[in-house]
């Protein structure tokens, strides 16, 4: 049997997902774990009601900023992939395209979350008191699109070892500045902080991205960028559409159970529950991350055997993750509930759900990109709707339930989404096309 060593060092693929895949985790560590931390500290210092309100506040953040942002950085990694090397011209101006576009909707989206802060909290959520935290937010939209459409383009050039750097640098001023400023001034405190490490990653990030661009020889134009409109139709409307659906459906589920008596805790412990979900995923996002670029290539050669190769390495990979995960949570997720101050034997039925939820949705990431990197764009719109679909209607018929009945719906939503997009997979990669030499490669 042949080493490790020499295997990744024939196939260039492999060798291309191993490293970007190690780069890519050391990087988003320290990002990931900054929500996680903070909700530990907000639990212990304020209670799980004041989780409810990070939650709540924070969630606004992140479907915002991803609703802005998501259909722009999928067509920039996608696209700007696909054309580095063919045509850079081309990808210059989809790059440029891609910044301009980001930085309207996110300056856009933030107006009217600042504007309407008042009315969202009072009439939407009934939660008064989150107005002020609202408006805090609104401008942090901006930075935090921007700077995802920054690394979305890196990641289109598979610089992995500088988006780790870059991810490093971003998390240690996260972890640093976010638990002091919730420490001197409270969620205001946070969330102020949070905002101006995403803004230092903005200009951090940039130069970054400008050296990448320039050493691939694809040079960043914004005169004459919109006139790749066809992608916008093509990739970022139904993305954006996509994340219309996908990324607020979690903020109108919590809406939907904090309108209740005790609806900020339920918030708080489905906020914690997503930490956790949060934790056993950022691996295998990771290994979407990875995935993208090489699948498009792959889809865009009509490499049937290569498109095949890169899914049984990203399923393969997040199954060994999800299997070790679930053991250690079944072994210490009593210790986990522990340190958020949760009563093991009240809460764990509902982290037992979303602990193999988890595992069913990190299986499931890979396929979810196939839409994206075969160019049916609309199909996966399609696919997305329905699950937004079920996934709010299930909450709505288990409200009562509160926290439970959310990660009940979430596992139903997920489980026919996977279905779907299993069959999908099949069909878009019968279609692929393969020739002689590409099947003898």
């Amino acid at each position: 049997m042949r080493p490790i060593r020499t295997l990744i060092s024939q196939s260039a693929d492999l060798r291309r997902f191993s490293f970007g895949f190690v780069w890519s985790v050391l990087g988003t560590v320290a990002v990931r774990l900054t929500p996680m931390i903070t909700t530990i500290l907000i639990s212990h210092w304020f209670g799980i009601e004041a989780v409810g309100k990070f939650g709540v506040t924070y969630g606004t953040l992140v479907s915002a900023s991803m609703l802005a942002a998501t259909g722009v950085s999928l067509m920039a990694t996608r696209n700007v992939a696909a054309y580095a090397t063919t045509d850079p011209e081309t990808a210059g101006r989809l790059a440029g395209m891609a910044l301009i576009l980001v930085a309207a909707t996110s300056a856009l989206l933030g107006l009217v979350i600042f504007c309407l802060a008042d009315d969202i909290a009072n009439r939407l959520l009934r939660q008064p008191q989150l107005g002020f935290y609202l408006g805090v937010i609104a401008p942090i939209i901006v930075v935090s699109a921007l700077n995802s459409v920054q690394t979305a383009i890196l990641s289109g050039l598979q610089e992995f070892r500088a988006i780790a750097r870059l991810n490093i640098i971003m998390g240690a001023l996260m972890i640093a500045a976010v638990p002091a400023g919730l420490y001197l001034h409270g969620l205001t405190g946070a969330f102020i902080a949070l905002g101006c490490a995403y803004l230092a990653g903005c200009f951090i990030t940039m130069p970054t991205m400008m050296r990448a661009l320039k050493a691939h020889g694809v040079p960043l134009a914004f005169r004459g960028a919109l006139s790749q409109w066809r992608m916008i139709t093509r990739y970022a409307i139904p993305a954006l559409l996509a994340s219309i659906l996908y990324e607020p459906v979690n903020w109108i589920c919590t809406t939907i159970v904090v309108n209740k008596p005790d609806g900020l805790e339920q918030v708080g412990l489905y906020f914690i529950a997503m930490q956790l979900e949060t934790l056993l995923l950022f691996a295998p996002q990771i290994v979407v991350q990875v995935l993208i670029p090489m699948l498009s290539t792959g889809f865009g050669e009509g490499n049937r055997r290569r498109v095949l190769n890169i899914l049984a390495m990203s399923i393969g990979t997040n199954l060994v993750i999800a299997i070790g995960f679930v053991s250690v949570m079944m072994l210490f997720g009593d210790w986990f509930l522990l340190v958020f101050k949760l009563d093991p034997a009240r809460d764990w039925p509902v982290f037992v759900i979303v602990v193999f939820a988890s595992a069913m949705i990190a299986c499931a990431l890979p396929l979810g990109q196939v839409p994206v990197s075969s160019g049916h764009m609309w199909t996966g719109l399609t696919i997305t709707a329905g699950w937004a679909a079920t996934f709010i209607i299930g909450t709505w018929l288990l409200q009562d339930q509160g926290a439970k009945g959310i990660v009940i719906a979430r596992v139903i939503a997920w489980g026919l989404q996977t279905l779907v997009y299993t069959g999908f997979t099949r069909f878009a990669i019968l279609r692929t096309g393969c020739s002689n030499s590409q099947e003898k490669a």
